[in-house]
């Protein structure tokens, strides 16, 4: 409850110091860019969590206006048998930045294996999930960042002994907090969650505060040519919760 409240504090606080900060100069239009990226994944690892052990195709649609960014970011594995469409809306102010995040990689009932409809959004049977997000992005001088998320509707439910399943009245709020710094061509981030719920070891199995995300990463650009080169990134992710490990190898067309 505790990290709830703070997030949506600081989120509201963020929110309401954007405001004020447009409104003082209105009289420039904001600059409009287009971009469209696509990632190669070895495996898709999310938040210390294996999102689908096949390579993936990560592409990113989105608009961006003073800082104001609205989105889709997707993937899809080789196989066909794994598909996620995530919506979002983020506004980035200096080093600050919030997001809402539509997630949606549910389209098939946990408990009857029937197809979900994307378009469902009733809380109790939807496949996505809302999440809202607040980070700090840290600074030249000064790189360490630090983000909280927590999803706050749809399909993220509390695990019931008594039913022995996740009980579809009562929101979770699972919650992933992340520390990252960057030094050189490196970079390490440490992910942990305040309580039982998607993260880590899964809902109903570790309760409390537990670490489920250890991880480090470097890239460089690898050149084929004169004129085209190509981002090539190498991450190890250790999830201690879920006693896992990973590594990934991921380029950028």
């Amino acid at each position: 409850m505790k990290t709830r409240i703070l997030t949506i504090g600081i989120a509201l606080f963020m929110f309401s110091h954007l405001a004020f900060s447009q409104s003082k100069d209105t009289t420039k239009a904001p600059k409009v860019t287009f971009k469209a990226t696509t990632d190669v994944v070895s495996s898709y690892i999310w938040r210390g969590t294996i999102a689908s052990p096949n390579p993936n195709i990560q592409p990113t649609l989105a608009i961006d206006a003073g800082g104001l960014e609205v989105g889709v970011w997707g993937s899809t594995d080789f196989l066909g048998s794994y598909k996620e469409v995530d919506p979002y809306i983020s506004y980035t102010l200096k080093t600050f930045k919030a997001t809402f995040t539509d997630y949606d990689w549910n389209f098939k009932s946990p408990t009857t294996g029937n197809p979900i409809s994307y378009f469902d959004y009733k809380n109790k049977t939807t496949g996505h999930i809302f999440e809202g997000s607040i980070a700090f992005l840290g600074t030249e001088k000064f790189p360490l960042s630090i983000a909280i998320n927590t999803m706050i509707y749809g399909n993220d439910k509390k695990f019931s002994k008594t039913l022995g399943a996740q009980d579809s009245s009562k929101q979770n709020y699972s919650t992933y907090i992340e520390l990252g710094y960057t030094f050189k061509q490196f970079s390490v981030l440490l992910g942990v969650t305040p309580s039982d719920g998607y993260y880590g070891d899964g809902y109903g199995k570790v309760g409390g505060f537990s670490v489920c995300n250890i991880g480090i990463s470097s890239s460089r650009n690898i050149k084929f040519s004169k004129d085209f080169e190509m981002p090539l990134k190498a991450s190890l992710f250790i999830n201690p919760q879920a006693e896992n490990i990973f590594f990934v190898l991921g380029i950028t067309l």
